[in-house]
């Protein structure tokens, strides 16, 4: 069996005399769609800052592509290749589409002081081959339209694919979605589910932890459930919307 590109062992984080995440053990394979859900105040948004270097871990270990990165920064887990959006903004909203996009492009840009002041023959090339890269990441997020628009005059659900979008810039091994469809209306998650097919249909590697459980059981290829901050569940979506503890989970009743 090949070796998962993310690996978390026993993941615990402590907050005072409460347990937010318990003993977490969570497996991504690399190329798949993983999905994490569970009730509000599961631990997701917890165990996800502390596998991208948001927040400390008090106990367990982490693996990225075969190497430990436990308590690694998330500037040092970004160069390693995680990137991540946020359930709540961060893009510069009175610039355009494309240069949001281009923020993301950076650490692939290797040329520095003076040559990005001077303009030399090699900034040109990497400066054109970051924006054809560019263009192409608008074209799979079906932004390409609005690339010249500022992204204050956009929709929340096309402001959401931006974020998307930049974090595939970075050119990332996994790529980690909190919460992409919040907020989103009807038509904007439907864009969203085709948005994130395509990228399953490109081998990305995606970890997505969202609320929208419909969305979660139609792209994911497994799901693990939260619960009280404890793994509750884990398989593929057919097996775990069904089972009894999971139904429970969610309705707050016994599924018999």
């Amino acid at each position: 069996m090949n070796e998962p590109l993310l690996r978390a062992r026993g993941l615990t984080r402590r907050f005072g005399g409460l347990v937010a995440v318990d003993s977490v053990t969570i497996d991504v394979a690399d190329g798949e769609v993983h999905g994490l859900i569970g009730p509000n105040g599961a631990g997701k948004t917890t165990l996800v800052n502390m596998l991208t270097g948001v927040d400390r871990i008090d106990d367990g270990s982490v693996h990225f592509a075969g190497e430990e990165t436990t308590g690694l920064s998330s500037h040092k887990l970004a160069s390693r290749g995680i990137a991540r959006s946020f359930q709540t903004s961060q893009l510069f909203e009175d610039e355009d589409v494309l240069a949001n996009v281009m923020a993301g492009r950076h650490r692939h840009l290797r040329y520095r002081f003076p040559n990005n002041v001077l303009f030399t023959p090699r900034t040109s090339r990497e400066e054109k081959a970051s924006l054809a890269r560019c263009a192409e990441l608008l074209e799979t997020l079906q932004l390409a339209d609005v690339a010249h628009r500022h992204v204050g005059e956009l929709s929340y659900g096309r402001r959401r694919l931006v974020e998307i979008a930049r974090a595939l810039a970075t050119e990332p091994r996994l790529l980690v979605l909190d919460e992409p469809a919040a907020g989103l209306s009807g038509a904007d998650v439907d864009l969203l589910e085709a948005v994130l097919r395509d990228l399953s249909a490109a081998a990305y590697t995606i970890l997505i932890i969202e609320h929208n459980i419909g969305l979660v059981m139609g792209i994911c290829d497994r799901v693990t459930v939260l619960a009280e901050g404890a793994v509750l569940a884990q398989g593929p979506p057919a097996e775990v919307r069904v089972m009894p503890e999971v139904i429970t989970a969610y309705l707050g009743r016994s599924a018999a």
